[in-house]
């Protein structure tokens, strides 16, 4: 853990993605048609047209908040469903919706790009932790939960 970096360890990061991936898909496959009307945001623009996120300017819902001393294997099934809830997502209805705490109502295709960003943001903490810990130079593979 790089508690200068992050509060969260590697595995925190990598189980909120997987929360996040899991519960977006969920509620897209699950929701029903039409598009609920959507307002102009200037926030969710800029962060799509960028496609990052701001560090420290969000907090996580408590649904995906992730736990630690969460196993590999645990991990693994995570990233196993995310990966098949996103497929189902890719196949799914183009009026597909989302409503996110922050970014207001978004379509399929607008939620596959928040994930990526999302996970994009969270991939590039994952990195700084691993530097801070001298993981370069470290010949353990081991991700700590």
């Amino acid at each position: 853990m790089a508690p200068e970096v992050s509060g969260w360890t590697v595995g925190m990061h990598v189980q909120h993605c997987c929360l996040t991936m899991i519960g977006v898909c969920r509620v897209l496959i699950d929701s029903a048609p039409p598009l609920p009307d959507r307002r102009f945001s200037l926030l969710t623009t800029l962060i799509f047209l960028a496609g990052r996120i701001p560090r420290g300017r969000a907090q996580a819902p408590k649904q995906v908040l992730p736990v630690a001393g969460v196993s590999g294997d645990q991990l693994v099934a995570l990233l196993d469903e995310s990966q098949q809830l996103l497929e189902s997502v890719r196949a799914a209805r183009a009026d597909s919706w989302f409503r996110h705490f922050r970014f207001g109502v978004l379509d399929r295709d607008q939620t596959l790009k928040f994930i990526g960003i999302h996970n994009g943001h969270h991939s590039r903490i994952i990195l700084e932790i691993l530097a801070a810990e001298g993981a370069g130079t470290n010949s353990s593979n081991e991700v700590t939960g």
